[in-house]
């Protein structure tokens, strides 16, 4: 009878041995069977009707900005110039769009204005109506700002390249390969030899 206890207590002691180790490989993080369930974060239940898709993009803030717009303000609109002078452009222009630009010399036409760079005095340029961006073509300048410093040049200051310039949720970027102006993810890019809507 000894020897009965003596080898159950045998077998209890290696089963109870064989449960310590882990007999069934897992990867990393993984649970072994029967194991509660443990997680780093609890899992929040999406609300009903919730959405999940990405957020669209947000008009610019005050933060976008690396310039002071009252640097740029003429009256009650903003102008400024690209550094060639090549681009005048200015934001909340009365009777005009929320922002437009105008390129004064362009070695390309957008193929929406055919006609704009083959008739005398007419500016390629583009504007955003709300949300909405258009090419224009200009006979006059209209998104042109006075003459500053005693010049006779109108356009307004200049945006130094890679500079910001954000008026009420609309925002121009200065950049070397022309002015990107954007409300609310929607605007246009404008270079003298290449124009886009985006």
């Amino acid at each position: 009878m000894r020897a009965i206890l003596l080898a159950a207590a045998a077998v209890l002691a290696v089963g109870g041995l064989a449960g310590c180790g882990n007999s069934t490989p897992t990867t990393p993080g993984a649970q072994p069977p029967n194991a509660p369930a443990t997680s780093a974060a609890p899992q929040q239940p999406s609300a009903p009707g919730r959405n999940t898709a990405p957020a669209k993009p947000t008009a610019p803030s005050r933060d976008n900005a690396n310039v002071d717009a009252r640097d740029y303000q003429q009256g009650d609109a903003f102008y400024f110039q690209s550094p060639s002078g090549n681009i005048l452009c200015g934001f909340n222009v009365a009777g005009a769009a929320t922002v437009g630009c105008q390129v004064m010399q362009a070695t390309v036409v957008p193929p929406d204005l055919p006609d704009c760079g083959t008739r005398p005095n007419r500016t390629v340029g583009a504007e955003i109506n709300g949300t909405t961006a258009q090419f224009r073509c200009f006979s006059q300048g209209v998104y042109v700002g006075s003459p500053i410093d005693g010049g006779s040049k109108g356009g307004g200051r200049v945006l130094p390249y890679d500079s910001t310039l954000v008026v009420r949720g609309a925002a121009c970027t200065s950049t070397q390969a022309g002015v990107r102006c954007d409300v609310d993810g929607h605007g246009f890019l404008l270079a003298a030899e290449a124009q886009s809507l985006f």
